[in-house]
């Protein structure tokens, strides 16, 4: 559908994707930047904007298929933004600004405004996207960083300049690898001279949530907390009543269109599918390749025929095991694939011993990052195979450069680069 609309100094409308529009004249504010005559943007199925005239305008709006325009009879959301932005410009030096609130308030929408606003001053930006399980700027489980050169209207048209595995889809099934790797990222951003935006997940109902925030926040030492919810903003506003962070309550979005698991499930599928684009498979050995968090190669290996300590009926097994460790009280058995065994049938010698059974091939797809030589997390990949034999590890991955090391994720991907799981036991 094909809409030519004139919008007058000061009016505000709403437009959803999928769409793309047209300034034939006029300049509009869209996503805290403004565009002039012959601007041409593209807005996605998954996004929506508030647009309000800075001049009087005339747009030609093409909606896709579900596409939507609506007027806003007051643009105070827009125009309150303008103001919290005005406010975080007044900050005498570099800001940093954290937003937080619950899913689909608003905090993408809000962190691309004010990252608009500050490089429309000609400020250097860095925007740290911590939100691990939408993950706009770098692959889901990881936390990137961009920094922009000039305006965008979605976090996903940025490419990383840092990125920091984490090893799940959400902080709460991994809050200690989640905080090491905020503190890391911060850390390397403080040597820039820049302001620093930071987008946030929506995880914030319970003590666990709150407590993580709090870390966060204690990590960044912000000058601005901006947040997208009244009761958070209370309790941040009470919790913080020292030190030089402004706490500043920003109002959601009026209309918001809400994205169901199906939506969020495709948006990190495509993630997954536009990171590995290009992407090369490696061969690494494990005798000479840093492996974290990989329990079972990292075990004290044993002879296949030493099994017969452990296992009173080793010699039904024997033929199926490819390789075995000993972790503490733990016996790792890997069997050949294809190899069928009933793991309550294996009698242990000591009862005191627990037993990890694997098949070969259990690791194809598990995610891992990727380390340099100087264990620097430098990007992001797919187990493929481990062949126990030749003690090799075959990875798919875009980095071209040599791999120091490898950090065993949580998180399964299938041949299409969809979520299948979490793993929940040692495998690898």
């Amino acid at each position: 559908m094909n809409i030519d609309l004139t919008i007058n100094e000061g009016e505000v409308i709403s437009v959803y994707g999928p769409a793309s529009i047209e300034v034939i004249s006029g300049e509009i504010l869209i996503a805290g930047a403004s565009f002039t005559a012959d601007s041409r943007l593209v807005i996605s199925k998954y996004r929506g904007y508030d647009i309000k005239a800075l001049k009087r305008s005339v747009l030609k709006v093409t909606l896709g298929s579900d596409g939507l325009l609506e007027e806003v009879r007051s643009g105070e959301v827009i125009n309150s933004w303008l103001n919290t932005c005005d406010d975080i410009l007044k900050h005498r030096g570099k800001v940093r600004v954290i937003l937080l609130g619950p899913p689909e308030s608003g905090k993408t929408s809000l962190t691309t405004f004010i990252a608009n606003r500050l490089i429309s001053e000609g400020r250097e930006v860095y925007v740290v996207d911590a939100d691990i399980g939408q993950a706009d700027i770098a692959t889901p489980c990881a936390i990137g960083v961009a920094k922009p050169k000039e305006k965008f209207l979605w976090l996903r048209e940025l490419q990383p300049t840092v990125l920091k595995y984490v090893g799940c889809n959400s902080p709460q099934f991994c809050p200690n690898k989640f905080i090491a790797a905020f503190h890391e990222v911060i850390y390397e951003l403080t040597c820039f001279e820049a302001d620093l935006i930071v987008n946030t997940d929506g995880w914030v109902l319970g003590r666990n949530a709150l407590e993580l925030k709090e870390l966060m926040i204690k990590a960044l030492r912000p000058t601005h907390i901006v947040v997208l919810d009244e009761e958070l903003y209370t309790y941040f506003k009470n919790a913080l009543k020292c030190g030089n962070a402004k706490v500043l309550m920003a109002p959601r979005p009026k209309f918001i269109r809400e994205r169901d698991k199906e939506d969020r499930r495709y948006l990190r599928h495509h993630s997954y599918m536009k990171f590995f684009n290009n992407s090369r498979r490696v061969k690494l050995s494990v005798d000479n390749t840093t492996l974290i968090g990989f329990y079972v190669l990292n075990g004290k290996p044993l002879n296949v025929d030493g099994l017969s300590i452990y296992i009173e009926n080793y010699e039904a097994l024997r033929k199926g095991v490819i390789y075995c460790s000993l972790l503490h009280n733990t016996l790792n058995i890997v069997f050949k694939k294809g190899f069928i065994v009933d793991p309550s049938q294996i009698i242990c010698s000591n009862k005191d011993l627990n037993l990890n059974i694997v098949n070969e091939g259990d690791e194809s797809g598990l995610l891992v990052g990727i380390l340099n030589s100087n264990l620097r997390d430098v990007s992001v990949g797919i187990i493929d195979k481990i062949d126990y034999v030749d003690r090799s590890i075959y990875v798919i991955t875009p980095w071209k450069d040599v791999i120091g090391g490898l950090v065993l994720g949580k998180i399964k991907l299938n041949e299409r680069f969809e979520e299948i799981g979490k793993v929940v036991r040692c495998i690898v």
